[in-house]
């Protein structure tokens, strides 16, 4: 579990404590626990409990530490309970306990609150009276939980097994409410004529979706459009019954087969949608910089699964969302210009094809900050290492600006604009142009006076794409 201590695993049988101590970050698994006392409530025996490495709802972040699903009714109840790992790892800390008595008074907290509504449990209405404020959350009391005593804690899955959608589903429903998705097995109508090879003609019943979906294309024609209405039917009615639970299981299925950022660190930063222009406080911004440095450390040389990981549709290839193309010079503007180097210098780990426009940023950012030597000392470096590079040039002028030195900035912008005229760049020469066009001020505009564009002015969309 990374940084967590050996005295914060206490309390684990040995075989637990192996495989809870290190789960496969990187990874979407959920690893399943037994969880008992010897007198809990008579519901505790519902009780599934599953740690995971990924949180199938992270694009929704900020989110609650576990969550609980209340699946079928009398006769076959399920009081299926989810802990991120990191939720045990931060809140054993902050709780000052072992994780152990943790992932005890987490289940009976929902062993107890179940107890506590046990007729909406058993009904199969409980779901619907937490969405409308009518039931408490089942992993809300942790004090109830705990004095259920110390949990007896075994594994049930040998192994850490893949998330599927019965997880996903589960999850979903306790944030959104439930959602009508039939997943019973199917079976298609017999045929007068079975084909060979056709595993509907045989008799197979299907799992659903998956399975039946899979298996469309080695079936006969007729049972390719009983399997399609079957499906076309089933979502339509999950569709129906909850429109925004179905379409966040959509995109968290969609998303199993993608990058994530390990360690919940989605959940703590913006959606990759989220309106840039307006620049966060200085406190936001810096904890954004640590935790941007944290996730670039997993994507050396990997631009396209960090811009999946963070949620960037697949289209658009490596562009990074726009609060993270902005964050350099809005941590420069903010005066955090040690912060910012630290995340240009993350970022061109990742992306090395874009080092030099980085680095362009991050000499803006030093001058801003009033980090004069060490503005002047960037601007050399990346005219050195950068000198036919557009953004390099113009950057230089930014921030010599921002330095106070107007003549140096018209220089730069003047050799900015004859470097994108030779090149017919049209764009380029207009944006040297426009810099021109205000040399003679000492200082760049200030923050609160900026113009934001979707992609700054130096670092357009056409710019920035990988070459």
């Amino acid at each position: 579990m990374g940084s967590t201590s050996d005295e914060r695993l206490s309390g684990l049988p040995e075989v637990v404590d192996r495989l809870v101590g290190a789960p496969p970050i990187s990874e979407k698994k959920l690893l399943e626990l037994g969880v008992s006392w010897g007198h809990g409530p008579e519901l505790a025996r519902a009780l599934l409990v599953f740690v995971l490495t990924w949180d199938p709802l992270e694009v929704f972040g900020p989110r609650p530490a576990a969550f609980a699903a209340v699946d079928g009714g009398l006769g076959d109840l399920e009081l299926a309970l989810y802990v991120p790992f990191w939720s045990l790892r931060d809140l054993a800390r902050e709780r000052g306990c072992t994780i152990a008595s943790l992932i005890g008074a987490l289940a009976g907290s929902v062993a107890v609150t179940a107890q506590a509504r046990a007729a909406a449990v058993v009904a199969g209405t409980y779901s619907s009276l937490l969405m409308r404020g009518g039931a408490p959350d089942l992993c809300a009391d942790l004090s109830g939980g705990a004095a259920l005593g110390p949990a007896d804690i075994a594994l049930v899955s040998q192994q850490w097994d893949d998330i599927g959608l019965g997880a996903i589903t589960d999850i979903v429903q306790h944030a959104f409410g439930p959602v009508d998705l039939d997943r019973s097995p199917v079976e298609l109508s017999a045929s007068p004529a079975p084909k060979s090879g056709c595993p509907a003609c045989g008799g197979v019943r299907f799992g659903f979706p998956a399975h039946l979906s899979d298996s469309r294309e080695l079936m006969c024609p007729a049972h390719q459009r009983e399997a399609g209405s079957v499906i076309n039917r089933r979502l339509a009615r999950a569709n129906a019954s909850n429109p925004d639970g179905w379409a966040a299981m959509g995109d968290a299925s969609a998303r199993l087969s993608r990058p994530h950022l390990p360690n919940g660190l989605l959940t703590r930063l913006p959606r990759a949608d989220e309106f840039a222009g307006a620049i966060p406080d200085r406190d936001e911004l810096a904890r954004r910089a640590e935790l941007v440095v944290e996730a670039a450390g997993w994507f050396t040389g990997r631009p396209d699964d960090l811009a999946a990981a963070l949620g960037v549709e697949a289209e658009l290839g490596s562009w990074f969302p726009e609060w993270l193309e902005n964050l350099v010079l809005d941590l420069g503007h903010a005066g955090l210009g040690e912060q910012a180097s630290r995340v240009g210098d993350a970022l061109g780990q990742v992306d090395p094809a874009q080092q030099a426009f980085y680095d362009a940023d991050v000499a803006v950012a030093l001058a801003e900050s009033g980090m004069a030597e060490a503005a002047r000392d960037k601007v050399a470096e990346n005219l050195a290492r950068w000198p036919a590079v557009f953004s390099v040039r113009l950057h230089a002028g930014d921030a010599s600006a921002a330095l106070g030195d107007v003549e140096g900035a018209k220089v730069h912008f003047q050799a900015a604009f004859e470097m994108a005229d030779a090149n017919g760049d049209v764009e380029d020469r207009t944006l040297a142009a426009e810099r021109l066009g205000r040399a003679p001020r000492a200082r760049p505009p200030a923050p609160g006076q900026r113009t934001r564009r979707r992609g700054k002015p130096t670092r357009s969309r056409r710019n920035r794409r990988r070459r």
